[in-house]
């Protein structure tokens, strides 16, 4: 029978093992291939998450997103649209279910998109989300305009040539 202190050491060394194995070429990683010849990069991202931890996890990617094209050479132009429940969670006011159960994302949420903004990142909102999910256009966060529908958004920007990504639940 193995001790736990035994147990422990046969893991770790398979571990070490195991980690000489793997090579880590993280510096080598790219996407040359994907984005040969392209020069700028037109995406929007159409949020749909139900979740604010789910979604700050997203918006947390598109700033690298935006920080991987630039290391590849492609200028990003990058737009966000909050469709759905999304809304819930990018207000000054959310509502008292919403503050008590995420209180503590939402302010990270409300800072990463404050970083994003920075960045130059354009974001628009779903009026008739907002209005489905009672939020106040008001007490939406800095830098995010209200449109009169995100599907017209979405479509509207396809049309000019952003690509879509889909961000839902």
């Amino acid at each position: 029978m193995n001790s736990p202190g035994l147990t422990f050491i046969k893991i770790f060394f398979a571990l070490l093992i195991l980690s000489f194995s793997i090579p880590s070429h993280a510096e080598e990683l790219n996407n040359k291939e994907a984005l040969k010849g392209i020069k700028s990069m037109n995406v929007i991202y159409d949020i749909r998450k139900s979740n604010p931890n789910a979604m700050l996890i997203y918006l947390k990617g598109i700033e690298s997103n935006r920080t991987n094209l630039i290391k590849e050479g492609v200028e990003p132009h990058q737009r966000i649209i909050f469709i759905a429940k999304s809304v819930k969670f990018i207000t000054t006011k959310p509502s008292q279910d919403v503050e008590v159960e995420y209180e503590d994302v939402l302010k990270k949420v409300a800072v990463q998109i404050q970083r994003l903004v920075d960045l130059g990142v354009k974001m628009e909102v779903c009026s008739a989300a907002t209005a489905a999910f009672n939020v106040d256009n008001d007490t939406l966060l800095p830098g995010i305009k209200p449109v009169r529908s995100g599907f017209l958004s979405v479509m509207g920007w396809q049309a000019q040539g952003y690509q879509l990504v889909p961000v839902y639940d």
